[in-house]
């Protein structure tokens, strides 16, 4: 018996049988090139014999379509109101050439052409998000396909991150005139608080100078509104201190429950209305989060603290928040830059 210098053992699965239970087998591959190229025999033994076996699989017959509903309703419970619709979206507008596919047949030449049209009309974060779904739909009731499907590229998001006299421009305009909207700003842009947080937040959520945040407002499959009794991401349960005088603003003057009487759209619309209203160019009432995060930054605070103060998990956005720093202070460094080496270039 020829004897290799590489033998790796690879467990194929065989999918779900007749009994409910996943089925398994394994394959040996040999190589005295590598591992990689053992496992890779080992892979192309497992594809030979599925191909020449009669594998009883109860969910072979099923519909990609039918596979997304079963996977979409197993999670339910499970993620928020939000990615579930996000989930049922994608279901509905996208890969719909692969949705009336047996999931037992389609291979991987299908899903990257299938994403390979999505591309004509998507971004790449879009087509990141529809594979991403599209995998994990497939590595529930088709565990022997791995994808290695080819996407684009990850392209920067494009912010634009108001400054300082955009800021008071707004603060200075909605103080009379949109109260309720004032006070949104005030905790986006000073607590860094996001939209379904303040439209959540009530009178008991402030103790002092200190905001409790831990629910949110979400809409539901109905697109109700709802208060759900936890926020965006464990990370967003969060204490957020601020200025006495901000605070002070918060209470409503009619002693109502709720800070902010309006819902999370009701928010972004007359966000939008307001800063054509008070000639301030665009931006997302979103950035006001990022606005604070590249304050607290030029402040010198340090990372971990403006995360848990934001309810960021990872450092992931403060990195492409400081790829996109503030126009006022940009200017500052560039001049500064400038001064420099003018003054090196006249000592020559």
């Amino acid at each position: 018996m020829k004897k290799y210098k590489y033998e790796v053992s690879y467990r194929a699965s065989l999918g779900r049988g007749s009994d409910g239970k996943y089925h398994y087998k394994r394959f040996t591959g040999h190589s005295n090139t590598s591992e990689q190229k053992a496992l890779e025999d080992a892979k192309r033994q497992a594809e030979r014999w599925k191909a020449t076996h009669d594998i009883p699989n109860q969910d072979a017959g099923m519909r990609l379509s039918e596979a997304y509903k079963g996977y979409i309703s197993m999670k339910e419970h499970i993620l928020s109101p939000s990615t579930i619709r996000g989930y049922e979206q994608l279901r509905r507008n996208n890969l719909q050439k692969l949705m009336p596919m047996r999931i037992a047949d389609i291979t991987q030449q299908d899903v990257q052409r299938a994403i390979n049209e999505e591309a004509q009309t998507h971004s790449p974060k879009s087509l990141r998000n529809m594979h991403g779904l599209l995998a994990a739909v497939l590595k529930m009731y088709r565990p022997d396909l791995v994808l290695h499907t080819t996407l684009p590229l990850r392209m920067p998001p494009e912010l634009h991150i108001p400054d300082n006299s955009e800021i008071e421009q707004l603060l200075s305009y909605l103080k009379d005139t949109k109260p309720e909207l004032f006070k949104a700003v005030l905790l986006a842009a000073f607590g860094s608080l996001r939209r379904s947080e303040i439209a959540a937040l009530t009178s008991d959520d402030i103790d002092g100078s200190i905001v409790h945040v831990h629910k949110a407002m979400v809409p539901d499959k109905t697109h109700h509104y709802i208060i759900k009794e936890k926020t965006k991401s464990e990370a967003g349960v969060r204490d957020v201190t601020l200025p006495n005088e901000v605070i002070a603003y918060l209470f409503p003057a009619d002693g109502s429950h709720r800070i902010v009487c309006m819902t999370p759209h009701k928010i972004t619309k007359n966000f939008r209305i307001a800063l054509e209203r008070a000639e301030i160019p665009h931006f997302r009432f979103h950035d006001l989060r990022h606005y604070q995060a590249s304050i607290l930054h030029a402040l010198g605070v340090p990372d971990k603290y403006i995360m848990e103060r934001g309810g960021w998990k990872t450092d992931s956005t403060l990195k492409n928040i400081y790829q996109h720093t503030m126009s006022d202070k940009r200017k500052s460094v560039e001049d500064q830059i400038c001064n420099y080496f003018s003054d090196t270039f006249k000592e020559l």
